[in-house]
């Protein structure tokens, strides 16, 4: 029985740093003071970006993420917050960072191969190390 309350006990503490899917509708918006770049188009073929931060107070201690698009600062987010940021169509690379001394403190990042005029929701999402991962959600790329 002690070796069952032992091994939940630490399951539960595993499990606890994963964070929860935010449905970028549901999510906050970032205040447009923690938007530094690519916050408008550039052009009319541009592709929109929507990143969404999940959520969960275990997780780093509920500590934000550093958003950047081709090595650039685009944005800090908060858990359970939404930025759109567009960029022109072709290879993007987006990368995202936790902001506070988390395990997984390093830059960790996807490439995107935008279309003109689409849409693409991205989560971030930290795994149970606290380490920061980007991952393509949710609808698929849209036209919008």
């Amino acid at each position: 029985m002690r070796k069952m309350v032992v091994c939940a006990a630490l399951m539960l503490a595993l499990t606890g740093c994963e964070t929860s899917p935010v449905s970028p509708d549901a999510a906050k918006q970032v205040s447009q003071s923690n938007i530094y770049a690519f916050s408008r188009k550039s052009g009319p073929d541009d592709a929109r970006i929507v990143f969404t931060q999940d959520s969960g107070i275990a997780s780093c201690f509920g500590a934000g993420m550093s958003v950047y698009l081709d090595g650039k600062l685009a944005a800090e987010t908060g858990q359970g917050q939404s930025v759109k940021l567009y960029h022109a169509p072709g290879p993007a690379q987006l990368s995202i960072k936790n902001n506070a001394m988390c395990a997984g403190g390093g830059q960790v990042g996807l490439v995107l191969d935008l279309r003109p005029g689409y849409s693409y929701q991205v989560r971030g999402y930290r795994d149970m190390w606290d380490k920061p991962q980007p991952l393509l959600g949710d609808p698929a790329p849209f036209k919008y």
